[in-house]
């Protein structure tokens, strides 16, 4: 028998990211003996998705309008949800309890639902993605990238984290839109790079054609909207994400090296060590550790094609002073 206050419990706590590793092997012995429980699971993540990428107002928005196709009374609903990626379990449990009712109650009144595909790369994994409209992706390490089976609507959106290079089927009657944390970028066909990692600024680059990038998902004028054609890089500065305070810069590139990544080379043009360390540490899955802080601000500059890391490590040593171990597991630099 399902124990339905086990299963939102638990769920609410991988959703929030407080789940011991007991809890999450218990969860998945749940998932696998009862079937059921792994549609009310995927539509879980797919809020959580969704809701990670857009304001609070517009994932309440979302709930709302399908709460009412199935007649769920607005009353059952907080007044104002959070993106998810921001909540306790417990408030997580609370909104579970609300999903989960809406899925339920579903089986008996259809709705239309955007069946979202997910494809994650973890360190050292790179991928390349078709979509059904014949647009293709090529998705960098430690990236994800959420899109629908089908797009339907008068739009093709995914959501990315990470990084990404996006070869887009031309299609004027359907413009193409690529959300991630501090906003979003609209074309209707080119090829473009994005770079959005947790924690990072964000760069975007244009390799054919033209798109916007649209800070915070608002549609206004400069600054909040800024177009890029190609040879051009836009980065915004992302330290506190929607604040009117981010900066954003825009400047000449080569887009053949910002794309580089998509053909098993690395460019580095005048970046420290601490940045090419962490670009490191994506590509090969080896931690990388500094046990000096002198290091990491070397400025560097150098391409490789398929090199390995032993490689790699040899030539930037042999431009700065400084030492370095690998293991197995871990790149240690030292001075």
């Amino acid at each position: 028998m399902i124990n339905d206050e086990l299963f939102t419990t638990l769920a609410a706590r991988k959703l929030a990211g407080e789940a011991t590793t007991a809890e999450l092997m218990e969860l998945d012995a749940m998932l696998q003996e009862y079937p059921e429980l792994r549609e009310r699971y995927q539509l879980l993540q797919q809020y959580f998705t969704i809701s990670s990428y857009h304001t609070s107002a517009e994932t309440e928005q979302a709930l709302q309008r399908t709460m009412s196709r199935i007649n769920i009374p607005a009353a059952v609903s907080p007044v104002r949800m959070f993106p998810w990626k921001w909540l306790g379990a417990a408030a997580a449990a609370i909104l579970i309890g609300i999903v989960s009712l809406v899925v339920l109650r579903s089986k008996d009144h259809p709705v239309e639902m955007v069946k979202l595909m997910e494809r994650q790369n973890g360190k050292a994994t790179r991928a390349s993605i078709e979509l059904a409209d014949g647009s293709k992706i090529w998705l960098n390490a430690e990236s994800r990238l959420s899109y629908p089976d089908v797009f339907d609507g008068n739009t093709r959106e995914v959501y990315l984290t990470g990084e990404a290079f996006f070869d887009i089927a031309p299609n004027p009657k359907k413009p193409f839109i690529v959300h991630f944390s501090a906003g979003s970028i609209h074309v209707l066909g080119t090829s473009f790079n994005v770079r959005a990692y947790e924690n990072e600024a964000v760069e975007t680059s244009v390799r054919t054609g033209k798109v916007a990038l649209i800070r915070n998902g608002r549609l206004g004028e400069n600054p909040d909207t800024i177009y890029i054609t190609p040879d051009e890089k836009v980065t915004l500065q992302t330290a506190v994400v929607n604040s009117d305070s981010n900066t954003i810069v825009k400047e000449v590139t080569s887009s053949e090296d910002d794309k580089a990544w998509t053909e098993g080379r690395l460019v580095f043009r005048d970046k420290t060590l601490e940045e090419i360390a962490s670009e490191l540490e994506r590509t090969f899955g080896k931690k990388v550790t500094f046990t000096s802080d002198v290091p990491r601000y070397y400025r560097l500059t150098g391409a490789f094609q398929d090199n390995s890391l032993q490689d790699i490590m040899y030539y930037l040593a042999r431009s700065k002073a400084f030492h370095y171990t690998i293991t197995d597991s871990t790149l240690v630099i030292t001075e």
